[in-house]
């Protein structure tokens, strides 16, 4: 009985120092914090093992550059947080975080959760932003699936919003001044550009903003795309 119980724990041990990755470079005040302590450690030798359950956060002014099982990248910027959750699981609350991940064969690949917002990645390059009550995604390269943990998501279709904008400045220019024609049009089309949505996929050059369970389209403004470059650093 003895041994068994030795053996659990080293089984149980082994299991929660799993690696998952390493930080590779830095710049600035970079801490780890390992499960259960709640005194954070500052990073000074590179590269630094990092393991299932690890916490890894940057201060105002500072990037860290990761690695995940070799073949993954991850840049995260200044005062972020990122919980490596499992091997094939990410998470963070508040941040801006660029990731390059690999295609994983056939397997569900990996999963970042964002608050509630949950995004599946096979194969792909993008930034998630959250700051606030908003979260942004913005993808550079391959498909990335965005699913709502808890409940549905609003939405918004990019070009009927584009419309619906249009006739509405109209009317505060006053081209069109029928009140109840206005109306009933912004009625019918408020049930036409946008719906209700558990998940939604999104394609290489595309991004949205999520503010509570609202989602828009909006373009990739430069300096994300600067930001994509932090990738061929390390």
């Amino acid at each position: 009985m003895r041994a068994l119980l030795v053996l659990l724990v080293l089984v149980l041990s082994a299991f929660s120092q799993e690696k998952a990755g390493e930080v590779v470079k830095k710049q600035g005040r970079v801490q780890l914090f390992k499960e259960g302590n709640p005194r954070g450690e500052v990073i000074t030798e590179l590269p630094r093992e990092l393991f299932v359950k690890d916490i890894l956060k940057t201060d105002f002014g500072s990037m860290a550059f990761v690695k995940l099982l070799g073949i993954d990248k991850i840049a995260l910027l200044e005062d972020s947080v990122l919980y490596i959750e499992g091997i094939d699981r990410l998470s963070f609350d508040k941040g801006r975080v660029v990731f390059q991940i690999r295609k994983r064969g056939e397997s569900e690949g990996l999963k970042v959760r964002v608050r509630s917002v949950i995004i599946g990645i096979k194969g792909t390059r993008f930034l998630v932003d959250a700051k606030g009550d908003t979260i942004g995604i913005f993808l550079k390269d391959g498909r990335l699936t965005v699913r709502n943990a808890v409940g549905e998501f609003i939405r918004y279709k990019k070009r009927e919003e584009e419309e619906y904008e249009e006739f509405k400045r109209g009317i505060e220019e006053g081209i069109k001044e029928e009140r109840k024609e206005y109306e009933k049009f912004k009625e019918e089309t408020e049930k036409e550009f946008r719906e209700f949505v558990k998940e939604f996929e999104l394609e290489p050059g595309s991004a949205v903003i999520i503010e509570g369970n609202e989602v828009r389209d909006v373009e990739i403004p430069p300096e994300v795309d600067e930001e994509f470059k932090l990738l061929d650093m390390f």
